[in-house]
């Protein structure tokens, strides 16, 4: 079983042998590039499952990583802003590009863009098609791969688009309250209003709670949308003052599609 295994990950090995690598910054931008360039690229997350792009750490072996890298494909996380200089200083000729170039940003604090766009399926779409031009720029033998890949997961982003306007047309409006604000492009899209706990990376003082939980019953809000990078302690004590229940939806889930359908789901109460 050993040799098998062994076996096994030698050929993933020498299969990846001469295939460009390309860093990004958290899953669902890594889903986006595979999506494009099916498996023609190495692609890395700098930030796995679980993990908290505020306060993040790259490992030993990243860094080392990365020094091999032809491209990296930042988000705007808030480790980016730190750890950026030192990636270029691992590795100087390595191409830079953000995400949310060319696109409808919202500003949050300090005037720094919102990351979250793959939580808008119109931002991925458009991003994707700026990023399909951009990587056959930089590697014309996959051009026709990158553009014929482009038209499939357009109609699939314009497919989730329809369903998610159909699905939420009966909460246009509304208020919905989660811990993290990272679902703005979202409510922006489909006519919503995002409540959230945290403000600028803080948790709240006794005055902004107050008037939090005084909006929230004014908006007759029963659930608390939670992500697993983010403690849910405060949300907790929340919750009970609301009487809400806490539900969990992953905002940088790998599967996208997924992500957003089931938020819409909770948002509506309809069932996919």
């Amino acid at each position: 079983m050993r040799f098998l295994t062994l076996f096994l990950f030698m050929l993933t090995s020498v299969a990846a042998l001469g295939k460009p690598l390309v860093f990004v910054s958290v899953l669902p931008q890594k889903a986006i590039v595979q999506a494009l360039a099916g498996d023609q690229l190495q692609v890395e997350a700098m930030v796995g499952k679980g993990f908290n792009p505020a306060t993040y750490q790259p490992s030993p072996r990243q860094i080392a990583r990365l020094s091999k890298a032809t491209l990296y494909i930042r988000a705007g996380m808030p480790f980016e802003q730190s750890w950026l200089p030192r990636f270029r200083s691992a590795n100087p000729s390595m191409a830079v590009l953000d995400m949310r170039q060319g696109l409808n940003l919202i500003a949050e604090h300090d005037q720094e863009a919102d990351p979250h766009i793959w939580t808008d399926p119109v931002l991925v779409k458009n991003h994707a098609r700026i990023l399909a031009a951009e990587l056959a720029r930089r590697f014309p033998g996959l051009k026709s791969t990158l553009e014929a890949n482009y038209s499939k997961l357009a109609r699939r982003l314009d497919q989730l688009d329809q369903e998610l306007q159909q699905r939420l047309a009966g909460v246009q409006g509304r208020a919905f309250l989660v811990y993290h604000p990272a679902w703005s492009y979202f409510a922006r899209r489909y006519g919503l209003h995002q409540l959230a706990v945290e403000s600028q990376g803080k948790e709240p003082n006794s005055r902004s709670l107050a008037a939090l939980i005084d909006k929230a019953r004014k908006a007759g809000i029963h659930r608390i949308i939670v992500q697993p990078q983010h403690s849910s302690a405060t949300a907790k004590v929340l919750a009970r003052t609301l009487d809400a229940k806490l539900v969990e939806v992953d905002p940088l889930d790998e599967d996208i599609f997924s992500s957003l359908r089931r938020l819409a789901q909770v948002l509506s109460g309809k069932s996919p």
